[in-house]
């Protein structure tokens, strides 16, 4: 609704005081008083008449065009005058961010269209919000995928929902999922939800694995084919080596270059049956066997057979127990445990200055036994460690010690191949700690005598 024009007292009366004063002198002037208040009344009149005067000048527009008859404009009639184009530049501008927007959505949907690898987007509510082709082909016809869909719809392998709720409680995770007649590598991010702050959304990818998971079956089966295969001719070349050295008819100064042929090929054979250990594991060929243990005699067993290595740099061995774990009975295989278990004292009697400590322990843990060997050593890196137990890598500190660099691999694949995983905790100069977390079943633990 339009306001009133305003008249010419609205606009004069605003700065009041000039009315006040000619009021006030006319007041006085009309009054039987003393000849100095009268003064003071025209005094009063004449400021008025001033103050008047110069708010005519201010304002000589809107005297002008009251004295020729033109009507005062409204204030309001600029700004609605204005309205149209307002709206007309506001609806362009939508229909711009409207087309930004369009040009956006576009590029996506091609994006997603034209990967190999399948995207799924959960959202909080573990629905599906977006996918693309790729995804719907990966997972096959008989997955319900689709926008709107519940994860069971999507994934219906406890492995996947086991690992997407995992996703959900903010862990990256990482699985394979077989649907014949392919193999696919699932991955699942956590990402902040566009709602409430504590919101979580789950990424998911999916990659088709099956020509990489034939490749790495063909490479094991080369690996294991060679390392059986190079046994034969370095066990002729010791035989011949052993044989010049007991037959005496070396030259002078050649026994020692014998020697040096003899320990590179003790290192050759090593390497090779780690080599041919590790695609053993890697291939499934090797089972386990487990048995009944007694924690406190195996402990022991396994310190004992590393003495022989621990003896020529005088380290000392020690185990540690509670006694309640040392008489502990259970099952396990214990040619794998025992392997686990020398290879990491192997490691730290390796690394370990003379005359130091290496300690075994065994503790219950939630849901089995932990074993570990802690060492005076070095220590690792912590830019080494995410690769520690990585085949042949060495870490900079150990690169002078000979070794196959195969051992903690064959740990790690070991303590998988158990249902268990090993760590490692290090800093510089500080030693190294390794534990095996090895899990076992209520029928597993017999008793604890």
């Amino acid at each position: 609704m339009n306001a009133p024009p305003q008249n010419l007292a609205g606009r004069l009366v605003t700065p009041w005081i000039p009315w006040v004063l000619a009021a006030v002198g006319g007041v006085v002037l009309g009054l039987d008083v003393e000849p100095v208040i009268r003064g003071i009344g025209l005094l009063a009149v004449a400021l008025s008449a001033f103050l008047l005067v110069r708010q005519m000048a201010a304002h000589r527009e809107v005297f002008t065009r009251l004295l020729a008859g033109i009507p005062l404009p409204d204030k309001g009639e600029g700004l609605i005058r204005e309205l149209p184009r307002a709206w007309a530049g506001l609806e362009a501008e939508i229909r711009r961010l409207r087309t930004e927007v369009e040009a956006g959505d576009q590029v996506r949907r091609h994006i997603l269209a034209g990967l190999k690898t399948g995207i799924v987007l959960l959202a909080g509510d573990r629905r599906v919000r977006l996918f693309n082709p790729a995804a719907r082909a990966l997972l096959g016809a008989s997955s319900a995928l689709g926008e709107g869909a519940g994860l069971a719809d999507a994934f219906r392998e406890p492995d996947s929902l086991r690992a997407l709720e995992e996703a959900y409680g903010g862990q990256f995770r990482e699985w394979a999922l077989r649907r014949a007649p392919r193999t696919l590598r699932l991955r699942a991010v956590p990402l902040p939800g566009p709602g409430a702050p504590e919101e979580v959304w789950v990424l998911v990818t999916l990659d088709d694995v099956t020509h990489l998971e034939a490749l790495e079956a063909t490479r094991q089966k080369f690996i294991s084919n060679a390392s059986h295969e190079l046994k034969t001719p370095v066990t002729g070349i010791r035989v011949a080596v052993e044989n010049l050295m007991d037959g005496g008819h070396v030259a002078r100064g050649g026994e020692n270059g014998l020697r040096i042929i003899l320990r590179n090929l003790d290192r050759m054979v090593m390497l090779l049956d780690d080599i041919s250990e590790l695609s053993r594991i890697e291939t499934g060929a090797l089972r386990l066997e487990p048995r009944d243990l007694r924690a406190g005699e195996f402990l022991d067993d396994v310190l004992e057979n590393a003495a022989a290595l621990a003896a020529p740099r005088r380290i000392r061995l020690r185990a540690e127990a509670p006694p309640e774990v040392r008489g502990l009975t259970f099952r396990a295989d214990p040619m794998r445990l025992g392997q686990v278990l020398e290879n990491l004292l192997s490691n730290a009697i390796k690394f370990s200055p003379e005359g130091s400590e290496v300690v075994l322990s065994a503790e219950a843990a939630e849901g089995g036994l932990a074993w570990t060997v802690a060492d005076q050593g070095p220590g690792i890196r912590a830019e080494d460690l995410p690769r520690i137990f990585e085949r042949f890598f060495r870490a900079q500190a150990t690169r002078g010690v000979p070794g196959t660099g195969l051992g903690l691999s064959i740990v790690k694949h070991l303590a998988v191949l158990m249902g268990g995983e090993v760590g490692v905790e290090s800093l510089p100069g500080r030693g190294a700690s390794f534990t095996f977390r090895h899990p076992l079943a209520e029928n597993e633990v017999l008793t604890a005598r």
